[in-house]
């Protein structure tokens, strides 16, 4: 008697082999929602063990997928969750689930489960071969190659968020220090001096013409002290993820390092336009963050979008949106990765929210100012071909205005201070190259 686990973790899924062997059904783990639905497509189990939550995907996609299909609706499904709030557990039952189990979770209880879902006492092995699929039947929801190939391109692409290293430490105890009203200079100092590297990547940065302090400041102290605490987290956070950024992404028109200048850039001005807007010094701040981080599921997304270039960039030159052109292809929006790098890395909701929905900022509720701001640094970035190979004309140019109004900014603001937004991006430049 087989039953199929699926579980992403695998020390989770090793842990309900175990169970499951012991009582002498034989296993089978899966990894991803692809190789599920492609080993469904030659063999049925007895019995599915399936977490529920999966990042990236609809709740309860594997639920739904097998109760949604007459070949494996009878198949009895077992959902895990460490989730386990009244509204996912009534949701389940809705969509037909045989047996509910909480992570972490007792031996005693699983066993419990499964001899409910399968309606049996013994559940001794029975010797009886492995149920295989008529194909000559077909289903009512069969799934086409093509879903197949997608959610296999999907699965590879969250393999590849994992790739992405944590922050470092450090970035977390500037961001305590930041949020503290009892921190001083000397405590920033303290943190940021035990990695000697980034204090002197930061050293650099705070003298570079870019600041334009009135003297050069030779300690992490007098950095705080003249460019202040939400400016050090700036600082923390640029200096930490220069060598993530520093990658070549020929599919989104980007020079050698361009996406580390256009992050900067967009950064630089999100405060110039958070300014301009009349926002608190923190949200500010926040924007300039927020700038910094807005592509960085670009990152991700990048090689996967190579890999289909003509198919990507020809969709673009006929004037779709870029964030439909990496959902029609690529089944993801680079602020869907951003948002969910930003999730794993425990970084505030504002800065989730705003790299999520940069290009969307209407939909933004929890901080939409920030948002807003963002997206039309971006889209100001852009259109004066900063860090790309050639200017990006606005797509929708009236949109773009009714942002700019939004933000109770001219809509001919940017064509207003165009000498002083070139003059900003060149020292950025400058400040880059002097950090590299």
């Amino acid at each position: 008697m087989l039953a199929f686990i699926f579980d992403p973790h695998p020390e989770s899924a090793e842990e309900i082999a175990r169970v499951v062997n012991s009582i002498g059904l034989e296993t089978k783990k899966l990894k991803s929602l692809a190789e599920l639905i492609t080993t469904l497509q030659g063999e049925l189990p007895r019995l599915i063990i399936s977490e529920a939550i999966i990042s990236g995907y609809d709740d309860f996609i594997v639920l739904e997928h097998i109760k949604n299909d007459n070949k494996l609706q009878k198949i009895p499904v077992i959902i895990t969750t460490s989730q386990a709030t009244r509204e996912n557990i009534i949701k389940a039952r809705q969509l037909g689930a045989n047996g509910f189990i909480t992570k972490p979770f007792d031996k005693a209880g699983l066993i419990k489960q499964i001899k409910l879902a399968l309606d049996i006492r013994d559940l001794a092995p029975t010797g009886k071969p492995t149920t295989k699929i008529d194909r000559s039947q077909g289903t009512q929801h069969k799934l086409s190659l093509k879903t197949i190939n997608n959610e296999r391109l999907k699965s590879q692409i969250m393999q590849k968020i994992e790739e992405i290293p944590s922050l470092p430490a450090i970035v977390y105890k500037v961001m305590e220090l930041v949020n503290s009203d009892k921190s001083s200079a000397a405590d920033f100092e303290k943190v940021v001096a035990r990695d000697q590297a980034l204090a002197a990547r930061m050293l650099r940065m705070a003298n570079s013409s870019f600041y334009s302090l009135s003297r050069k400041v030779s300690t992490i102290s007098d950095a705080v002290v003249y460019l202040g605490h939400n400016t050090i987290r700036s600082l923390v956070l640029g200096a930490s993820t220069s060598s993530l950024f520093k990658r070549s992404l020929p599919a989104y028109g980007y020079q050698r390092e361009g996406l580390w200048q256009h992050a900067n850039i967009v950064a630089s001005l999100s405060r110039e336009v958070a300014s301009a807007a009349h926002l608190t010094p923190e949200e500010i701040e926040s924007c300039y963050v927020a700038g910094l981080l807005h592509d960085i599921g670009k990152l991700v997304l990048g090689p996967f979008a190579q890999k289909q270039a003509d198919s990507f960039v020809g969709l673009i030159q006929e004037g779709k949106e870029l964030i439909e052109v990496e959902q029609e292809l690529l089944g993801f929006t680079h602020g869907e990765i951003g948002r969910i790098l930003l999730d794993k890395w425990k970084l505030p909701r504002n800065l989730v929210e705003t790299v999520n929905f940069h290009h969307q900022p209407e939909i933004s509720t929890y901080a939409p100012r920030e948002t807003l701001v963002v997206s039309v640094s971006d889209s100001i970035s852009n259109q004066f071909g900063f860090a790309l190979e050639k200017e990006k004309p606005e797509n929708d140019p009236e949109i773009f205005i009714r942002r700019l109004q939004r933000l109770g900014l001219d809509p001919q603001w940017p064509q207003n201070e165009e000498e002083k937004i070139r003059e900003l991006a060149e020292d950025v430049v400058s400040m880059l190259d002097s950090i590299s």
